[in-house]
């Protein structure tokens, strides 16, 4: 078995073991390559969770609200300290 097999097997076996866990395996024609995030994940999270604040969002950005969002989300995203671990740190995004 080469190495690339058995790569290939425990692969295969991480994923199996997280979708029994209620992981979803990702689409990738879903995937914003150049924000590195799921669109429809992200602003639909937002319209489910925050109906009215996404109302208003969508008031100020008109033309297209759900591309702005995700452009300000990978901003946010990019500010994080990728080392801070303690919740109170003001570059941690929860």
């Amino acid at each position: 078995m080469s190495v690339l097999t058995k790569e290939l097997a425990f692969q295969n076996d991480v994923i199996a073991q997280m979708e029994a866990a209620g992981w979803k395996l990702g689409d990738p024609v879903g995937y914003n390559r150049s924000l590195a995030l799921y669109s429809e994940d992200v602003v639909g999270l937002v319209k489910d969770t925050q109906p009215e604040q996404w109302e208003k969002f969508c008031a100020l950005y008109p033309a297209n609200p759900g591309q702005k969002y995700l452009e300000r989300v990978a901003e946010q995203l990019d500010k994080a300290d990728p080392n801070a671990a303690d919740t109170r740190s003001p570059s941690h995004i929860p």
